[in-house]
């Protein structure tokens, strides 16, 4: 499915014959293999977790009225995995901060399994970009510290080390938040997020901070995690690669109001490994997202603006004689 800038479907060939067809006219982007097509047929299949109906948001600032998000809708179903994309300022952290009830809503609602969010609430766990962990407890004391409220301090222990043995941190359990890598605090937090058994895990940017090495390292455990967990996951990336890497289907965002530009999705089989970044579908899809993203007559402004800005400034601090070039 695809949406225009305003929220209103657009139509979208879906002739199975599609795929073998060199050229129909049609977007690379959209051309799915039969395994791809099947696929998303099952996903489409399944149960609506979480519905997103025209939500908006528009903050009061000294200066009037922003609105930061207008009219976004979406449905996920139970176990997809759906990835939030678009330029700074699109809202992308406002909108996964009011799926998670952190943050309220002006306009529109959001589901859950049907029932509105109007708060936190356990169904929903949360991964920031930021490292979370209390300093002052151990690793599996983070992990234990949600199960406490309802379960006893022997039963969230348990839990606690299940959790920790499912992202290869158990060895780590009495260990100190500052005697971990990013990597490391990352799958601790996720763990932590997942110990409380949520139907959704919401992450916002959570591997922005991570050296890229690490970075793709958590990347591929995400997705271990994800293929053995019952669970559905809306991630915040500004990285295109890495939303087409992880996502079933990409959500597009513009800015200035944050409004759908088009919900894709990808042509990339499953399970993704990083052969793929050169694939085909994997580079037709980067291409789209960076069209819609980073628009040539807008990217050429910005540019040109950015010379202009900088030119004035360049002072040669060198002999002339002494070129590098």
């Amino acid at each position: 499915m695809s949406t225009s800038g305003s929220g209103a479907p657009v139509s979208i060939p879906s002739n199975p014959s599609i795929a073998s067809v060199p050229d129909v006219g049609v977007a690379d982007y959209l051309v799915q293999s039969p395994e791809v097509r099947a696929r998303f047929e099952r996903i489409r299949a399944r149960d609506v977790i979480l519905e997103v109906r025209e939500l908006g948001k528009t903050f009061r600032t000294n200066q009037g009225e922003v609105t930061a998000l207008r009219g976004v809708n979406l449905q996920v179903r139970r176990r997809e995995f759906v990835c939030v994309i678009g330029p700074s300022g699109c809202g992308k952290s406002t909108l996964i901060r009011m799926l998670a009830g952190l943050e309220n809503h002006t306009a529109g609602e959001v589901l859950v399994d049907g029932k509105p969010v109007n708060g936190p609430g356990r169904d929903r766990g949360m991964v920031f970009q930021g490292y979370t962990l209390f300093p002052w407890l151990t690793v599996k004391q983070n992990v234990m510290f949600g199960p406490l409220a309802t379960l006893g301090k022997s039963e969230a222990a348990r839990a606690a080390m299940l959790w920790l043995e499912l992202i290869g941190m158990a060895r780590f359990a009495d260990a100190y938040p500052n005697q971990l890598s990013g990597g490391m605090k990352q799958r601790v937090a996720i763990a932590r997020a997942l110990v409380n058994q949520p139907r959704i895990l919401l992450m916002d940017e959570p591997f922005g901070a991570l050296d890229a090495q690490t970075r793709a390292r958590m990347q591929s455990h995400l997705l271990d995690i994800w293929r053995n967990v019952d669970i559905t996951i809306l991630f915040i990336t500004h990285d295109l690669d890495e939303a087409i890497f992880l996502a079933d289907r990409v959500l597009v965002l513009k800015a200035n109001p944050g409004e759908v530009q088009e919900i894709i999705e990808v042509p990339v089989p499953r399970p993704r490994s990083a052969a793929q970044f050169t694939s085909a579908e994997f580079l037709a899809t980067r291409r789209r997202l960076d069209m819609l993203i980073h628009p040539p007559a807008a990217a050429a402004a910005t540019t040109a603006a950015e010379d202009e800005a900088v030119k004035p400034h360049l002072i040669r601090l060198t002999d002339v004689a002494d070129n590098v070039e």
